[in-house]
């Protein structure tokens, strides 16, 4: 059996967009009410610890009825985090079911995948009130014989983003290579850097232009956001590039062209096989590197991140054996720059790399714009334009007056 996914309520999918090829299992919702979904955050408001909550926030508001976090209870959420507005900060999941929740989300994101203790009374308490749990974390809840006890007890489902079906037991081939749909990896100089913020603007850029593109979820946050897909880094090692190369086939079907959520990077001490896998898994046509200008060493580690440059050249060399994929674009994340420095950073990737570049968070529609005229630029070159393709575009350069607030 595939694991247990959940469909977006309302995915702001247009007709054109080709159906998905494998079945799901629905949380209940629709456009106009969405998945009713309470969020747990940790407290730190630190951005990496709770990017999934942030993912959630940004890409799918409407499923979300309040966030759950006792110390910042009736704050405004988009002034603690930047994104989420108008969505309620509440105590409890007690609150939470007052507001109509029907599942919680953990929200966190922590090195080694564990549920924070802290949390935990937070998580018994939607059960004990009959809500669901929806876990993205390496830690299986089905490990954890208090909460499999009381979820029977009260008949709750258990849902684990990361759970991975035996049927992705294969060694991968090389396979992808001969695919249709043009392939486009988010590739980066570390973890937590952007990659699945990227691919999903970039996602909305092009769906924007009638185009039949594909979001392929390869991380806990993009199954969470589009319903679908598979956990690379729970694979089993030797069957993590057949796992990938099976995904992005059974997506290419009825697509024009593939957007492969990132994972991790390939000089990252802590996850470069991740890397590595979904890159040869993946065979990507074309990446978009994606960057922190203000990072200087890998996280979790004292190891130097190598220069754009050092890394384009490490992801090309390292596909060009299986694939001649090349990097297109470049997307930073300037979250903690003023916007003086941001447009600095940009102007500057673009010059080291001599490739287009953009924060498509802090510049919006412009920067996405960037990115994907760049994308598309490939595939046309390569004779392999999408289908539908509105007329070519310019690439913009970053102006004070496209940046937006992040």
């Amino acid at each position: 059996m595939r694991p247990a996914l959940i469909p977006l309520a309302d995915a702001g999918a247009a007709s054109h967009t080709p159906p998905m090829p494998d079945d799901t299992i629905a949380i209940p919702g629709n456009k106009q009410r969405g998945r009713h979904l309470a969020v747990i955050i940790d407290a730190s408001l630190d951005q990496f610890r709770n990017k999934t909550a942030i993912a959630l926030l940004r890409f799918c508001p409407h499923d979300v009825v309040c966030v759950v976090d006792a110390r910042h209870a009736g704050m405004d959420i988009e002034r603690l985090l930047g994104v989420g507005a108008g969505i309620p900060v509440v105590a409890s999941a007690l609150d939470a079911v007052k507001l109509g929740a029907r599942h919680l989300v953990i929200g966190v994101a922590t090195p080694g995948g564990y549920l924070p203790a802290e949390l935990r009374p937070v998580v018994y308490e939607a059960i004990r009130n009959r809500v669901g749990v929806i876990s993205g974390l390496h830690e299986s809840m089905g490990g954890d014989p208090n909460l499999t006890s009381l979820a029977a007890r009260h008949a709750v489902e258990l849902i684990n983003l990361r759970n991975v079906a035996d049927e992705e037991h294969v060694i991968g081939t090389g396979l992808a290579r001969g695919i249709k749909a043009y392939r486009v990896l988010t590739v980066g100089t570390d973890a937590s850097i952007g990659k699945t913020t990227t691919t999903l603007m970039l996602e909305r850029e092009l769906r924007q232009r009638k185009l039949r593109v594909r979001f392929v979820a390869t991380g806990q946050d993009g199954i969470l956001i589009s319903g679908r897909g598979l956990c690379i880094d729970r694979c089993i090692a030797d069957f993590a590039s057949g796992a990938a190369e099976r995904l992005v086939q059974r997506e290419a079907k009825g697509a024009d062209l593939l957007l492969i959520e990132g994972q991790d990077a390939i000089l990252s001490p802590c996850y470069a096989a991740v890397a590595i896998a979904l890159l040869h898994g993946s065979c990507p046509d074309a990446m978009v590197l994606c960057h922190q200008p203000s990072r200087i060493l890998h996280r979790h580690t004292n190891v130097p991140i190598p220069s754009l440059a050092q890394y384009r050249d490490a992801y090309e060399s390292m596909l060009a054996p299986l694939h001649p994929g090349k990097v297109v674009a470049v997307s930073l994340n300037t979250l903690d720059m003023t916007e003086a420095a941001a447009l600095k950073a940009i102007a500057k990737a673009a010059a080291d790399t001599g490739l287009p570049a953009a924060d498509p968070v802090r510049e919006g529609p412009a920067g996405s714009e960037r990115l994907a005229a760049a994308i598309l630029a490939a595939a046309t070159k390569a004779g392999r334009a999408p289908v539908g393709r509105a007329k070519p575009t310019k690439p913009t350069k970053p102006t004070k007056r496209t940046l937006v607030k992040r």
